[in-house]
């Protein structure tokens, strides 16, 4: 089973990609893991859509031949990161390489919300007619995600670990 892992932050240092990292520790042996780089997007472009470069051929790939997708997001000012957004108007654009694809949305923050708003613009955006991806029902916010996470997602917190792994179990058990 193909999962593409898409962090919405670019940061080699991002808490979110630490909570990748712990999918990769818990999983890599159920499932194939693909992580798609988001700082190899292009800005988009419409002059370009019809003749997308080599990156966004590479990111439809992925995507087509992917069983599922785990979105990890920060929270910007109350919203999703610019190059998240940016990935999904190209795959909003020409081929809907998201269409019916189901996607685990999660992320954390280092406050006490987790991303719930984040969330709430990335599920506007997932579901509107330009993408129509699937949202899987179960949605995480990691909070103070900090404390919470090593820098090798070796997770610290018990809680969040099993509530993690909940979540993906049902995610991978949904895709079967």
């Amino acid at each position: 089973m193909n999962i593409v892992v898409v962090t919405g932050s670019i940061s080699q240092q991002s808490n979110n990609k630490k909570i990748a990292r712990w999918f990769d520790n818990n999983y890599k042996d159920e499932v194939n893991l693909i992580h798609f780089p988001l700082e190899t997007i292009p800005m988009y472009n419409m002059d370009i859509e019809n003749d997308p470069p080599a990156e966004i051929q590479e990111m439809r790939r992925l995507f087509n031949e992917a069983d599922g997708v785990v979105m990890i997001t920060p929270e910007y000012n109350y919203s999703i990161p610019g190059v998240l957004k940016n990935m999904l108007d190209w795959a909003s654009r020409g081929e809907l390489v998201l269409k019916d694809k189901w996607v685990f949305m999660l992320g954390g923050s280092t406050g006490r919300f987790g991303t719930l708003r984040a969330q709430m613009v990335l599920k506007q955006v997932l579901t509107s007619a330009g993408v129509q991806a699937k949202v899987f029902g179960r949605e995480i916010q990691v909070d103070m995600v900090h404390k919470k996470f090593e820098d090798d997602g070796n997770c610290l917190d018990e809680r969040t670990e099993k509530y993690l792994k909940r979540g993906m179990d049902e995610f991978i058990e949904s895709l079967k």
